[in-house]
């Protein structure tokens, strides 16, 4: 049985907590991070976990001063950065780290963040934190422990099904493409033909008597069956 901890684990987005990083990159780290720092980036609630997050990972202090492992997470590169990474996750995960996370299964994964005093409501929060930060550090994850999330590495098989249905959906769209323009080919031709006969058409008369007013109006009709592809 783990140790209960009363600090809750991080369940920011990752994505929210590494783009913070990379605005600090951008913008340099000021000597406090507050709300005047985030507010106009992050929305009040995704900040406030954000200022949560920074405080239980020990890379800020209490008054929101900066540590030299967020300095770390911010300016290393490489392998440097995914070791301070590690060393920021294993200070305080350390019921996770107790696990043979390359072989544990979900329920012993779950057991670890329970320990914590985790709420049911945010639980799998936290888990999708670590879980991503886990995978920028490098660290190996069972595939019980990754089984049902999102953005999880597809199988083989499943990767040959979506080239495949990609491949057949790309020969479709080209067929169809061949299709069309055929068939705008044969309107415009039929068009420009309807176009030239028109032309030395008369105009219908009402004063022309009644064979003369039919075999026009049956030359029209064979016009539009000639046109519509009639026989």
């Amino acid at each position: 049985m783990f140790q209960e901890q009363k600090t809750i684990p991080p369940y920011v987005p990752y994505r929210t907590f590494q783009t913070f990083l990379e605005f600090l990159f951008d913008e340099g780290i000021p000597d406090r991070i507050d709300r005047s720092v985030w507010g106009a980036r992050f929305s009040g609630s995704s900040g406030t976990q954000l200022m949560t997050t920074l405080k239980v990972l020990n890379l800020i202090d209490q008054d929101g001063r900066p540590k030299k492992s967020l300095e770390g997470l911010v300016f290393a590169e490489g392998e440097e950065r995914k070791s301070v990474l590690y060393s920021v996750l294993s200070d305080f995960y350390e019921p996770v780290f107790r696990l043979d996370l390359s072989r544990a299964s979900k329920g012993q994964f779950r057991e670890a963040f329970k320990s914590f005093g985790t709420k049911e409501g945010v639980i799998v929060k936290c888990e999708a934190f670590f879980i991503r930060a886990a995978q920028f550090a490098g660290i190996k994850l069972s595939k019980h422990i990754l089984a049902g999330r999102h953005g999880k590495t597809r199988n083989k098989s499943t990767l040959k099904k979506l080239s495949n249905d990609i491949s057949d959906s790309s020969n479709k769209i080209q067929i169809d493409t061949k299709v069309t323009n055929d068939i705008n080919k044969e309107v415009s031709y039929k068009f420009e033909l309807a176009s030239k006969i028109l032309s030395k058409y008369p105009d219908y008369d009402p004063s022309w008597n009644s064979d003369v007013q039919i075999k026009w109006l049956d030359g029209m009709n064979k016009l539009y069956e000639i046109l519509s592809g009639e026989e």
